[in-house]
């Protein structure tokens, strides 16, 4: 019953994937769903047991001290740092406040409107927020005072909108309906926001982990000339037609191909448009009939790698 369960779920599951396709109907399309939805689940609970795996390999070896162990507390850190913020903390107690809080001053005498528009005053508390008005460009809220915009508009109605230059902000919005000679307040400050967009989640991926990224490609690239150095000798036919291709496209599209000959780009262009763009479509092809063929193993039994057997 072990392999025997796991084996008619398998069947039941891949089966219906292959023919809901063909099915138009409803419910067809309700049970997919669903399927989806607990797909989504059992994601979750991977990334659940892949961290308390984390946990389980690596805080033994930094307990005894492990060759390269200061390495494995960073990944812990890194791991833990990266959990903590992705949380969506302002969510706690209460979404925040999405809508700005318009006020109409009575008394206009004391401000300066132009005749025939109206003035809108907008109060963020934030140097660093921007307003737009309407179909007016954005501007930074900072004259008169801190925070703080004025902005003359016609007669009419005009959305307001609050928002950050920084992302992982909240961006308040309202809409707004003024006659000539009105003076009307609007006020709302961003929150700062927690979680995949927010805005410790946003800095750390662009100031660590995009850099220390693009270290690793730039540090890839020598690994690659250098594998390209030792691969790239002409022992036999294969290998000169492979070394006389890769000669041709890097000088082609480098600058000093068209210095040297207007031909090489061209001859460059051929070789990635057709014998190279006729082999990837080869080998992509021959990818999704052995994908096919691996899924009809499993859907018929015959591949039982999954439930632990050779």
């Amino acid at each position: 019953m072990k392999k025997e369960v796991p084996l008619a779920i398998g069947l039941l599951v891949g089966l219906f994937a292959v023919i809901e396709f063909y099915i138009p109907h409803h419910a067809v399309g309700t049970i997919r769903d669903h399927l989806l939805d607990w797909a989504l689940v059992l994601a979750a609970g991977a990334y659940v047991l892949g961290a308390i795996n984390l946990l389980q390999v690596n805080v033994p070896r930094v307990r005894r001290r492990e060759e390269d162990w200061q390495y494995k507390v960073v990944l812990i850190a890194g791991a833990a740092v990266m959990g903590l913020v992705g949380i969506q903390w302002h969510t706690f107690g209460g979404d925040p406040p999405t809508k700005v809080t318009v006020t109409r001053v009575d008394d206009a005498s004391a401000y300066a409107v132009p005749a025939g528009m109206a003035s809108v005053i907008i109060e963020t508390g934030e140097d660093d927020a921007l307003v737009k008005v309407g179909p007016a460009a954005e501007q930074p809220a900072t004259p008169p005072g801190k925070g703080v915009v004025a902005v003359d508009v016609p007669p009419g109605k005009h959305g307001v909108k609050i928002y950050m230059r920084a992302a992982g902000y909240t961006e308040l919005t309202g809409e707004i309906e003024v006659a000539a000679g009105d003076v009307v307040r609007v006020a709302g400050t961003p929150t700062m926001t927690w979680g995949p967009t927010g805005r410790v989640y946003v800095w750390l991926y662009d100031h660590i982990f995009a850099p220390c990224n693009a270290t690793m490609f730039a540090l890839l690239a020598f690994f690659v000339a250098s594998a390209a150095f030792r691969a790239f000798r002409a022992r036999n036919v294969d290998a000169a037609l492979l070394l006389g291709s890769a000669i041709i496209i890097l000088i082609g599209r480098a600058p000093i191909g068209r210095t040297i000959s207007p031909i090489l780009p061209e001859i460059s262009d051929w070789i990635l448009d057709i014998p190279n763009n006729a082999g990837r479509r080869a080998i992509m092809m021959g990818a999704a009939i052995g994908a096919i063929a691996t899924g009809l193993r499993v859907i018929l039994g015959l591949e039982r790698s999954h439930l632990g057997s050779d």
